[in-house]
């Protein structure tokens, strides 16, 4: 893609116009990492597959991540971060 104004990747490079390939080629991923072929960047697709939830269920069980996950903390988090006067912590 290409954009008229010119932007930055906040990575202290030059500013460009040219964004590259972002849209399109959509497909779907399961969770052990195989996923369909992607659709075209330039014809528009529909893309209809089988979901199979038994494996989303094999890999939480392989993966375990309920019993490391941190809800409480993540929480906690949530609720500094939607508050008005919440400030980002910033280390240079």
């Amino acid at each position: 893609e290409e954009f008229p104004n010119e932007f930055t990747s906040g990575d202290g490079g030059p500013s460009k116009k040219k964004f590259g390939h972002f849209y399109g080629s959509s497909y779907v991923a399961a969770p052990d990492g195989s996923r369909t072929p992607g659709l075209s960047r330039v014809q528009d697709g529909l893309l209809v597959t089988e979901v199979d939830l038994n494996m989303c269920q094999q890999v939480r069980d392989k993966w375990l991540f309920n019993q490391t996950a941190r809800f409480e903390m993540y929480a906690d988090c949530l609720e500094d971060y939607v508050d008005e006067d919440f400030e980002p912590q910033v280390i240079n």
